[in-house]
């Protein structure tokens, strides 16, 4: 038996554009974005300061890995911020304090520690690496999918089958159990 998802879930994260909804390619990335990844990493191997990677993390290169990943003192500061906008209310679109939706308030509480992430949920689940749930750290990006594998829905992992998220219309930003139903995985940044 199939159960109903609720009909905020499946639009809170995604783009208002049409067009950008019906894209579910995962195309190499190219351009600019490749470019810095590519420097990005030649700079970390010839020593560059790590402190550089956390503030800026580069698009995954080819194969889906990372050049780097978070510090846990930075995931830290981004849970801190997230903690500290419990109760504000759901806001489909939000993205500061006052109202937020899923990817909003991932979005601010990881800019509050210093990491640029994009707006979209699916977007900020491409920014990383993908992990199964079973191999989740405090601090990674919890996501789930629709029958097409698009990311409708992201939260941050709290450790202990805990996650703290803006879930939908009516409700606010809380700390809650890890919902399994339609969960993908886990993202590390």
């Amino acid at each position: 038996m199939r159960i109903p998802r609720h009909h905020e879930q499946t639009q809170a994260c995604r783009p208002a554009d049409p067009g950008r909804q019906a894209s579910h390619s995962r195309r190499p990335r190219t351009g600019a974005r490749a470019l810095s990844a590519a420097l990005l990493a030649a700079a970390l191997a010839f020593g560059a300061a790590p402190g550089l990677a956390q503030a800026a993390p580069a698009a995954p290169a080819g194969g889906g890995e990372r050049v780097h990943q978070l510090s846990s003192a930075t995931a830290e500061r981004a849970i801190e911020a997230a903690e500290s906008q419990k109760g504000t209310p759901y806001a489909w679109g939000g993205s500061k304090p006052g109202g937020f939706d899923c990817s909003g308030l991932v979005q601010w509480s990881f800019k509050q520690a210093g990491v640029n992430l994009p707006r979209i949920a699916q977007d900020q689940v491409d920014h990383g690496t993908r992990v199964s749930y079973s191999n989740a750290r405090r601090g990674d990006l919890l996501y789930w999918t629709d029958s097409g594998g698009y990311a409708y829905h992201v939260a941050i992992y709290l450790g202990n089958g805990r996650m703290i998220d803006a879930p939908r219309t009516g409700d606010e930003v809380r700390e809650r159990d890890v919902t399994r139903y339609n969960l993908a995985g886990a993202v590390r940044l």
